[in-house]
């Protein structure tokens, strides 16, 4: 299950690794998201608010360590604004360098850091799997990987599954959500597809359900794994189980 962190101590991750033992649960990624509500940002152009975002994400990284998770970078990512030429060309330079520090302190501690490409109202500049490997190849850090998430490749991809093929050797972790961001089985995403397509490529890691709980979280949980087993027969290397659970 995915543990989304505002702050690292907002946990205690030594109670974390008893309920992981005592229910055979894992922790594939801890997300940071819930930091960007404080206004945290790699691309922002004030030095001391990029600095403080990665000193934030040093904390996720330290406590992923204790648990064996990854640590997802996708909102912190932030947003380059209206600026153009020279000064596009600078912040995301700045935002560039940071995530590259980050990934340093993850490579350190033998944590892998997923970037995830956001669709266009939420980040101006990695918005497809491309852009993203594009920053993976930039930086050169083996833990730097990527995370595939299904609703915003709905919007940003040409062709979802040519990309998800594409993309395959660096992608780590995949947000199953259907294309109004609910349980898939509730949208017009081509579940069966996509699974196929992670299958071809040989991919190991787990389907995380990142969707809204509607009409309410048990049942969101219920149709979305309802849904995979079902679209699933060609799939049995991904991780299944346990089954995936709502993040």
């Amino acid at each position: 299950m995915e543990i989304h962190l505002r702050r690292a101590e907002d946990l205690d991750f030594q109670a974390v690794k008893r309920l992981i033992a005592d229910f055979g649960l894992a922790v594939p990624t801890l997300g940071t998201g819930m930091a960007a509500a404080e206004t945290l940002s790699f691309s922002d152009p004030r030095p001391g608010v990029r600095a403080g975002t990665v000193e934030r994400v040093r904390g996720h990284i330290e406590f992923a360590a204790e648990v064996g998770s990854a640590v997802t970078i996708g909102i912190l990512s932030g947003n380059l604004g209206d600026c153009g030429g020279e000064e596009r060309l600078r912040r995301r330079s700045q935002a560039i360098e940071s995530l590259a520090k980050v990934c340093g302190l993850a490579r350190r501690l033998g944590v892998t850091m997923p970037l995830e490409p956001l669709n266009r109202y939420e980040c101006d500049y990695i918005n497809t799997l491309a852009d993203g490997m594009r920053v993976v190849a930039e930086i050169g850090d083996p833990n730097l990987k990527l995370l595939a998430d299904t609703f915003h490749m709905n919007m940003e991809e040409a062709d979802v599954l040519a990309s998800l093929k594409a993309a395959a050797s660096v992608i780590r972790h995949v947000h199953l959500a259907d294309t109004n961001r609910q349980a898939p089985g509730h949208g017009h995403l081509d579940v069966a597809g996509i699974l196929e397509a992670l299958s071809e490529t040989g991919y190991q890691g787990y389907l995380a359900l990142e969707v809204f709980p509607l009409p309410d979280a048990r049942t969101a949980i219920r149709d979305g794994i309802s849904t995979v087993r079902l679209r699933q027969p060609a799939c049995h290397g991904i991780a299944m189980r346990p089954p995936p659970l709502l993040s």
